[in-house]
């Protein structure tokens, strides 16, 4: 039996490993700094929110997901940034319980709306989402210069 829930200071850890490993799957690496930001906003949970997908108490899965406004709506949508299982339960119903429980998340507060991306490489994921979520149709596109020359971070108050 599949069980979703938060995310708790106990699953640093294993969240850390799965993170990373969803990371490498992405060929991206993010400097130990990132990894600590984020892993506290987490456990903030004031923008960026976090659930795991357990099995007898293993994490077998996690999801990364925030709100947000929309020119388009009355109510923030919900945008589900990152999700992993690992390898060994796909295909098993992890990742479809994840989704599902960030959709419970979504109608509780209130969103009319949630949306993800993949790679278009990622057949094992897109099976998934070809079930349980209709392709919009967009293509995404990323600003280089904004990623390839960071703006400096501001200078300390003297």
């Amino acid at each position: 039996m599949i069980e979703v829930g938060p995310l708790t200071e106990a699953d640093h850890p294993r969240w850390t490993e799965l993170w990373r490993d969803y990371l490498k799957f992405y060929d991206t690496t993010l400097p130990d700094a990132q990894f600590d930001r984020t892993w506290q906003r987490i456990l903030a949970g004031q923008v960026l929110h976090a659930l795991a997908a357990r099995e007898h108490g293993t994490i077998l899965g996690i999801t990364h997901y925030l709100f947000h406004e929309s020119g388009w709506t009355m109510t923030p949508v919900c945008y589900l940034q990152d999700l992993f299982t690992v390898a060994e339960a796909r295909g098993r119903g992890v990742g479809r319980a994840l989704i599902e429980a960030v959709a419970a998340e979504a109608a509780l507060h209130g969103s009319t709306r949630l949306y993800w991306l993949t790679q278009d490489h990622n057949h094992t994921a897109r099976a998934l989402y070809e079930k349980i979520a209709r392709h919009s149709g967009f293509i995404r596109y990323e600003y280089p210069a904004l990623f390839d020359n960071p703006v400096p971070a501001a200078p300390a108050p003297s």
